[in-house]
């Protein structure tokens, strides 16, 4: 992959989940893992900025065995993983909860719910086996559909067939405008004030860098606000059209490891560049002259 010299510069990757970091499995391949970590011995921060719920969003670096910060619940919670407690945790106004709920119902579709600490689905509908599937190791609670919680609710979202979305798609920006579709079969709904964006503009304040100076990988709508801010915004192949829109850079599919490549390729990018200054810093008359854009932090 050939990719623009200045985006060599990069201090900061911020990588989504599903459908982008994670594989039509909805893992994260042992490629991938070995490619955040090598982007974080390289000196380029890699954020975790996901709809997921905190411990498995953490579990990401964890398995690529680094720390660093994770971004969950569509920024509803974010977590440094060197410290016990989050940064920050936001939640839905217990109203807002009442009213997706009920619109789900009315829908005929399923209403799911996050808490800082796990998911909670109806007893009776399809979406369990999906999230345990998609999270195998996290707490996923099943419950009668009208006792979903309605208070410490971080997400909740509506969980349908891609058709039936289709269908509602009006229906529900209209009801919900803060709403996005994150995948073909999901509406999310979060705190109000809360999205990707503000989380991750806090972490890059609290690491000193600048939003020109990040890149970022997403697919779904939920990615939209947060790659839009970023100097280096990137679509995966399976991106919704609005994520490919305010791209800068287009890669592969997520099935593919497409951002373990994108990763791969940008190391090598960088190594060759470094390389190449320092050859021409040694040769006579290039003394002091100003390297490739490329550098290791």
């Amino acid at each position: 992959m050939h990719l623009p010299a200045e985006l060599l510069d990069v201090r900061a990757i911020a990588f989504d989940v599903d459908g982008t970091l994670a594989g039509a499995d909805h893992l994260v391949s042992p490629r991938t893992l070995r490619a955040l970590a090598a982007l974080d011995a390289a000196g380029v921060e890699p954020i975790v900025v996901t709809g997921r719920i905190a411990d498995a969003a953490v579990e990401v670096l964890t398995a690529a065995g680094i720390d660093g910060y994770v971004i969950a619940s569509n920024g509803a919670v974010a977590v440094d993983t060197r410290q016990a407690e989050p940064l920050h945790t936001a939640v839905m106004a217990a109203q807002d909860v009442a009213a997706l709920v009920a619109f789900a119902l009315a829908a005929d579709v399923e209403p799911l719910v996050f808490t800082a600490t796990d998911m909670v689905v109806g007893e009776d509908g399809i979406a369990y086996d999906y999230l345990v599937a998609v999270h195998p190791d996290s707490v996923t609670r099943k419950v009668p559909v009208r006792s979903l919680p309605r208070d410490g609710v971080t997400k909740a979202m509506l969980f349908a067939t891609t058709e039936r979305l289709d269908e509602l798609d009006d229906a529900v920006r209209a009801a919900f405008p803060r709403a996005v579709r994150s995948m073909d079969n999901v509406f999310e709904l979060g705190p109000a004030g809360a999205d990707k964006w503000v989380a991750l503009a806090a972490i890059l304040h609290r690491l000193g860098i600048e939003p020109s100076q990040v890149a970022g990988l997403g697919d779904g709508e939920n990615d939209v606000p947060w790659l839009s801010q970023v100097g280096w915004p990137v679509a995966m192949d399976n991106a919704r059209e609005p994520v490919k829109a305010v791209a800068r850079l287009h890669i592969g599919h997520h099935g593919d490891d497409a951002a373990a490549a994108f990763v791969e390729d940008l190391l090598a990018a960088r190594a060759a560049a470094s390389r190449d200054a320092a050859g021409h810093a040694g040769r006579p008359g290039h003394a002091g002259q100003p390297g490739h854009a490329g550098h290791a932090r």
